[in-house]
């Protein structure tokens, strides 16, 4: 892979493209479409963004959100729903030069098809596809399987997660159903779809978080289909609950620090900072020795005023336990804390990519075979292109 491919994926993850047009698309538009049409508001990850492929190179989930894009001087002049566009860059005086051509991933053609429960009774009972599931760049279908967080109900959430905003909205269900989530992967895979899928949860009262949750749905897709599954959990306080979601068929897991160091962690993680570092420490340890090599990876968000030497200190912190860390640059999502990525430009941001692939390299983990889930989709992250040149670097 050409370094200067791996660099433009970490300019349009930091910088996203700004709209530069009326919020509304005209009817000379018809492959035009809202900012939010193509885009979560809440959730979490990649809320706010949408997902493109650049030729062959890799695909990205690009931020679009307005307040994820001021100051960018990547330009779109309309949101597509499919097909290619063109991106302008933006120089002094507002000129615009036509800069890199990508192709927008088209939603599935199902999501406002309705699903039928059993235990309804007619069409207006219907839930539309899009609230059960969606799919994830290319081929990952992903869900969060239960909409709530027990830090939401005592003003102690993460800074930069909108988990509950979804349900506000209204653009999702607050808990999922195992046989609605077969349902979707079967039309998902009837379009060629779906390759592996990610499941996630909010943090959840009990030994478990929550872990346990996830067991019904694993066992329901194993059942009917073939495709890896990733699952997200906190640390468990006893490691049979990584052996109840590994015999249900869980391949890959994510067991997510967010920030470090312990400051970073009470500043912006204040209800998850109180799960001790050992705690990680030991469930990463146990997840390794179950899942596998490369089947155990961790969110580290950039942005949040974290030092390149505190940075450096939680790659090590991860790669030394084992653990893949998926590193993502923070947005600012709407209806959270969080205002601003502090990094100064997205060439700091690549510096840390840089570092990351090497400590990686050094510890012969590799993010490109992981089974399922965010490090195998990549559209969040440029840690498997930056694995892929990262010996092109001095």
């Amino acid at each position: 892979m050409d370094p200067s491919a791996f660099e433009l994926k970490v300019e349009v993850l930091f910088k996203g493209f700004r709209l530069e047009a009326p919020p509304t698309p005209s009817i000379d538009e018809p492959g035009a479409a809202t900012i939010d049409a193509v885009s979560r508001k809440g959730g979490a990850g990649p809320a706010g963004g949408m997902f493109v492929v650049y030729e062959d190179k890799f695909q990205a989930n690009v931020p679009i959100q307005d307040q994820m894009t001021r100051g960018s001087d990547l330009v779109i002049n309309a949101v597509p729903t499919s097909g290619s566009f063109d991106v302008f860059k933006q120089h002094g005086g507002g000129k615009l030069d036509t800069y890199k051509t990508f192709w927008k991933v088209p939603p599935p053609s199902f999501y406002d098809e309705l699903y039928l429960p059993k235990d309804r009774l007619g069409i207006w009972d219907g839930i539309p596809f899009r609230k059960i599931a969606l799919v994830h760049g290319t081929d990952c279908v992903a869900t969060t399987i239960n909409q709530s967080c027990k830090y939401w109900r005592c003003g102690t959430q993460c800074d930069f997660c909108a988990i509950e905003e979804s349900m506000r909205d209204g653009s999702t269900m607050p808990l999922k159903d195992p046989a609605a989530l077969v349902a979707f992967t079967e039309k998902a895979r009837a379009e060629k779809r779906v390759k592996h899928f990610t499941l996630t949860s909010g943090t959840q009262d009990g030994p478990d978080g929550g872990a346990l949750e996830y067991v019904p749905f694993v066992e329901a897709l194993k059942g009917n289909f073939k495709y890896p599954v990733h699952v997200q959990v906190a640390p468990v306080s006893k490691t049979e609950y990584l052996d109840k979601l590994y015999y249900a068929g869980v391949d890959n897991v994510g067991i997510h620090l967010e920030t470090f160091p312990e400051a970073n962690r009470r500043m912006h993680t204040p209800g998850k900072s109180e799960i001790p570092l050992k705690a990680f420490e030991k469930n990463w340890d146990y997840a390794v020795s179950l899942f596998g090599e490369n089947q155990v990876e961790s969110y580290l968000l950039v942005g949040l005023g974290e030092t390149f030497l505190e940075f450096k200190g939680a790659v090590d912190l991860l790669v030394d336990h084992g653990v893949i860390p998926f590193v993502v640059p923070a947005r600012p999502i709407k209806n959270t804390s969080f205002e601003k990525n502090k990094l100064g430009g997205h060439e700091e941001l690549v510096q840390r990519y840089v570092h990351a692939a090497k400590r990686l390299h050094e510890q012969g983990l590799k993010p490109e075979k992981a089974l399922a889930g965010c490090v195998r989709c990549g559209a969040c992250s440029a840690i498997q292109e930056a694995a892929r040149v990262v010996q092109q670097y001095p």
